[in-house]
């Protein structure tokens, strides 16, 4: 059997066990029964806080246990590096790690014959368990965010909140929109490029210009794709889908509001940061083809 053949039958095979079923409805973590479900609006999202609050966890491990461990396994290396760019580093290892696992869990979601039935109101625990997973890295990146808003600004504060917000009103008093979770989670194709391009700006010496070159070409064409084509497509392809259900009773209004005016700013930020990113592309080109650059624009992400 050919190496592609492999590979399609276990992706085959993975989205086929994953269809319906939460592989994680018996996690438990210590004491959040006990001090945050009680709390915790009632619903799925109470049912899935434990999903919530370990994914929370993992990513604030990874961003401790990468910190600690550039530290000490490589202290002169740290020690160069600004406050700044020491806390960047670690959020930059836990966004790469988080846009490629979150981008396989979404993949038994796409086609997905239960939430291809009704785009607004279809649902499966597997579904609620990958929206759950997000909802735990927003809330830790807005929560990391505001904790060093000196450094990052408001705009990525804002991202977190609002990212945490669309998907906590998706699953929160009954779930909606679950067909277009995977949707939406397909924006993060374009952060491990993005991730790479932070670490080709900061540490030039690691990655070629060649290399450089192909990653910025990639991630410009997925961002402009994805994240701004793709995006405004579907948010009007969502609105859609809302009015088509505008008599079902289980149609909560102020949902659909906070859904589509979420949606509209994270489309409105992705606009400024492709803004900023062109700047930076453009700077980047002229300083590899010895052009004279302003090195203060390759800082602006």
């Amino acid at each position: 059997m050919l190496i592609t053949d492999q590979l399609y039958y276990y992706f085959n095979y993975y989205r086929s066990i994953y269809q319906y079923d939460d592989p994680l409805k018996n996690l438990r973590v210590p004491l959040v029964q006990e001090y945050i479900q009680p709390y915790a609006p009632k619903g799925v999202v109470s049912q899935h806080i434990h999903e919530i609050v370990a994914s929370f966890l993992v990513y604030q491990s990874l961003f401790t246990i990468s910190r600690l461990f550039v530290k000490f396994a490589y202290p002169k290396f740290y020690n160069s590096l600004k406050p700044k760019t020491r806390i960047d580093f670690s959020i930059h290892i836990v966004s790469f790690v988080q846009s490629l696992l979150i981008l396989i869990l979404c993949i038994p979601l796409f086609k997905n014959p239960h939430l291809q039935q009704d785009h607004v109101f279809a649902c499966t625990p597997y579904g609620q368990m990958v929206v759950s997973v997000a909802v735990g890295y927003f809330i830790w990146d807005a929560l990391t965010c505001l904790l060093y808003i000196k450094y990052f600004g408001v705009e990525f504060f804002l991202h977190g909140v609002v990212s945490a917000l669309v998907f906590l009103v998706g699953l929160s008093p009954a779930p909606v929109i679950m067909y277009y979770a995977p949707i939406f989670l397909l924006f993060e194709v374009s952060t491990p490029f993005l991730n790479i391009r932070w670490l080709a700006i900061k540490f030039p010496t690691w990655i070629s210009d060649t290399a450089k070159l192909i990653n910025n070409i990639i991630l410009i064409l997925l961002f402009f794709l994805i994240r701004i084509c793709w995006g405004w497509y579907q948010v009007f392809r969502l609105a859609n889908d809302f009015y088509g259900a505008r008599g079902d009773p289980r149609l909560n209004w102020f949902n659909v509001g906070v859904i589509l005016g979420s949606n509209l700013v994270l489309d409105l930020l992705n606009f400024y940061w492709f803004g900023k990113m062109l700047t930076v592309a453009i700077n980047t080109l002229r300083k590899m083809f010895g052009a004279k650059a302003d090195d203060r624009k390759l800082n602006l992400m």
